[in-house]
């Protein structure tokens, strides 16, 4: 009888979550800001240490490469594909809040137009999906499921 795999169903992934999401909950635009962009760069260092750890990848050279640039070598060596379409999708929350979301919201506070609402929800949208991701990535790492 072989050991049964290790899986979360939809509801566990739901409630780890909205538990992570609770320390978001009393932080203003800016603070939200800031934690979302220090999350994304401890993510991109354990990233990093994965690439390094499960393909040989000296942990040096990555130094100067970009969450973009390590999901890129993930996928270019068959990591589990369901998690690069999620890393794929936080890379891309990243770079527009790192590059764009900030400085639009500043401009449209400063022509007097108030909260930029859809940078809000788009900071909403990147917060949630990463916290996701770190969490499965949490789960994986602990039950070695990186297939």
């Amino acid at each position: 009888m072989q050991p049964e795999e290790p899986s979360l169903s939809r509801e566990q992934i739901q409630s780890e979550v909205s538990e992570r999401l609770k320390k978001y909950e009393n932080l203003n635009f800016f603070e939200q800001f800031a934690m979302f962009m220090g999350l994304a760069q401890a993510f991109e260092i354990s990233l990093k240490q994965l690439l390094s750890r499960k393909y040989g990848v000296d942990f040096e050279s990555l130094e100067r490469t970009t969450l973009g640039q390590v999901t890129r070598q993930l996928k270019d060596r068959g990591l589990r594909p369901d998690f690069i379409a999620l890393l794929e999708s936080v890379v891309g929350y990243r770079n527009h809040i790192a590059h764009s979301l900030l400085a639009n919201q500043i401009m449209l506070q400063s022509l007097g137009a108030g909260d930029a609402r859809f940078e809000r929800r788009e900071l909403k949208k990147g917060i949630f999906e990463l916290e996701q991701l770190w969490f499965l990535y949490e789960w994986t790492e602990e039950h070695d499921a990186w297939g």
